[in-house]
């Protein structure tokens, strides 16, 4: 994700790193100019983004989120590197996808529209695994163009680049 991001020009741009794990992309993205806010659903990860920042001398904005509910306003940039292996449970929700590797997936994109600006971009990680084909069916509001992409021995990762077909999708 990090190699398909890094020609994006994020300088002055709003954006949003959702589920940030390790925080790495909101970081990268502060460290080219953005103004960062990253979310994640577990507080602790949270906490250890805003360490690294400090170490880094980079400003973010943190917030405990599942996914949008407690974010507010719209962004010209908003990334989202998913759990996305399917599974029949969410043991783990760091990789654990659900079914088809597609349920958090499928509820950033029923959202994104509410928080993405009309002239933004969203670049989101999808799996071969997750038939990436039919979730852009679904979705025909958005662009999708594949930024990045890299095989492996069972499955190809792909990073869309979304941005909306029109200003009158929202």
């Amino acid at each position: 994700m990090v190699e398909a991001i890094s020609d994006f020009p994020f300088e002055g741009k709003e954006t949003l790193d959702v589920g940030t794990g390790s925080g790495i992309l909101g970081l990268y993205a502060a460290t080219q100019g953005a103004i960062v806010t990253v979310s994640d659903i577990d507080d602790t990860a949270v906490r250890r983004v805003e360490k690294v920042a400090q170490l880094l001398r980079v400003t973010i904005r943190t917030v405990v989120s599942d996914l949008f509910s407690k974010i507010n306003g719209q962004f010209d940039v908003i990334i989202f590197n998913p759990p996305y292996l399917p599974s029949t449970a969410i043991e783990d929700t760091t990789i654990d996808g659900g079914r088809k590797g597609r349920v958090l997936t499928e509820k950033f994109l029923r959202f994104l529209p509410r928080h993405l600006k009309k002239d933004g971009t969203a670049f989101l990680l999808l799996s071969s695994l997750n038939d990436p084909a039919s979730l852009i069916r679904y979705h025909p509001e958005f662009s999708f163009i594949v930024a990045k992409r890299r095989t492996f021995f069972f499955e190809e990762l792909q990073v869309l680049q979304l941005t909306f077909r029109n200003s009158t999708s929202q």
